[in-house]
Order: structure tokens, then C-alpha cells, then sequence
């Protein structure tokens, strides 16, 4: 398989388990035949089942052969502690940064440990393509944001840090509009997002951790968010 077909059977996982995480598929749901999926997801079933191959490690989807592929039933514990109802909490923007800071240099760092070399190729891209997007000041800098931290989270292969992903990008989004009031975290955000790709990219679990939360902890100080 190719580079590119690699990449893209990585971009298509990914955006399966948003919808996952999304509650487009709920526990148990079998998931739509392979034409109709890869036509609704616009790639070949070559692509989309290296896509599915992909979700099934992250332990996602159990592929039935003869049957069908299911969203995994150990999703359940969503239902046990509410997760997915989490977003819709009447939260504050500190309560959201407060929650990345618990959660995302943990992910940043078994992401790290755990991530194959595509999902790594991944994160690049999105990170590449988030940098262009903040250069140009280009209105669509929330969603390669949100893909960026996804694409981090996701490669953790934890389906508990996939379920929050949703929460991470409320929290994102409340960021990309704070920024407009402070012209300083476009710079911060490109220099802390190449420092974090750099530790990801030299394996280095306990930097990427650290960048992480470095990031997070600019983040909330240029956006005079408190840290006690």
C-alpha cells in the first residue's frame, strides 16, 4: 500500500471515530455495508478497509466476518459514566482548559508510546495544515485545530480519551473565539504546536507530555484564564 493510501486510510479512521465519539454510531451499531460506507466516505474499500483495520486496534470497531463490523460493545462505559452527556454541561471556558490540562499531556504522552507510524504522519499533516490555516488567518483555523488534537488523542488508542473528544473540541472552539482578543496566541499556539511535533516526532513520551502542557498552560495565561 502506498504512502498516500496509508495517509488517507489515517484521515478516514480518524474521522470514523469522531462520528464514534459523536454518537453517530452507538455501541453495538453495525456499521454500513463497505459500498455504502466508502461511498459516503468518498474512498475506495481498499482505503476504507485499512481505515477499519486502523479502528479495530484502537480496539473501536470488532470486524465479524460474514456479518459485519460493530462499534465495540466496551464502549459501553460510556454509558456508565455518561461521558458523551459531558458536552453538554453548562461549563465555563476555565472548566474546559482545566479538563484539557487533566487529560491531553497524558494523551500526548502514550500517543507518543503508542501511535503507528501513520497515525504520526497524521498529526504531522494536520499540524502543517493547522500552521498554514493561522498564517493566513483563514476562518477554518478551529476545525484544523480540532484535528490536530484529535488526530493526537485518537492515536493514544484509548477509547475513554476518544469519547472526550467531542469536550476538547467545545473547548477548542471557545479558544479560537478568545483569540481574536488576543492577537499573541497565533504565534504561541505555531511555536508550541512545532516543539510538540518535534518530541512526537523523536518518540519522546515525557517531552511530548511536557510541550503539551506547556501549551495548554500559554494558552490559559494569555487568555488571563486563572491557574489556581
Amino acid at each position: 500500500m502506498s504512502y498516500a493510501t496509508n495517509a488517507l486510510s489515517v484521515r478516514i479512521a480518524d474521522e470514523l471515530a469522531e462520528m464514534i465519539a459523536n454518537g453517530d454510531f452507538r455501541p453495538g451499531d453495525k456499521l454500513p455495508n463497505e459500498p455504502e460506507l466508502s461511498k459516503k466516505m468518498q474512498v475506495s474499500r481498499t482505503t476504507l478497509r485499512e481505515a477499519l483495520r486502523i479502528l479495530s486496534t484502537r480496539g473501536l470497531v470488532e470486524v465479524k466476518r460474514g456479518i459485519g463490523t460493530f462499534v465495540t460493545q466496551s464502549r459501553s462505559i460510556h454509558a456508565d459514566y455518561d461521558v458523551l452527556k459531558i458536552q453538554d454541561t453548562n461549563v465555563n471556558t476555565k472548566d474546559l482548559y482545566e479538563m484539557r490540562l487533566m487529560f491531553e499531556p497524558q494523551a500526548a504522552y502514550y500517543a507518543c508510546l503508542r501511535a503507528s507510524d501513520e497515525e504520526l504522519e497524521a498529526i504531522f499533516r494536520y499540524g502543517e495544515l493547522n500552521e498554514r490555516m493561522i498564517r493566513h488567518q483563514d476562518p477554518e483555523w478551529d476545525d484544523s485545530e480540532q484535528k490536530f488534537h484529535n488526530s493526537i488523542a485518537s492515536a493514544t488508542h484509548n477509547p475513554f480519551i476518544t469519547a472526550l473528544l467531542p469536550i476538547f473540541n467545545r473547548a477548542i472552539h471557545h479558544g479560537i473565539i478568545l483569540a481574536a482578543e488576543a492577537p499573541q496566541v497565533a504565534e504561541m499556539t505555531l511555536h508550541d504546536h512545532r516543539v510538540l511535533m518535534e518530541y512526537l516526532k523523536d518518540r519522546n513520551p515525557e517531552g511530548a507530555k511536557a510541550a503539551m502542557y506547556l501549551h495548554i498552560i500559554n494558552t490559559m495565561r494569555a487568555f488571563k484564564i486563572p491557574l489556581d
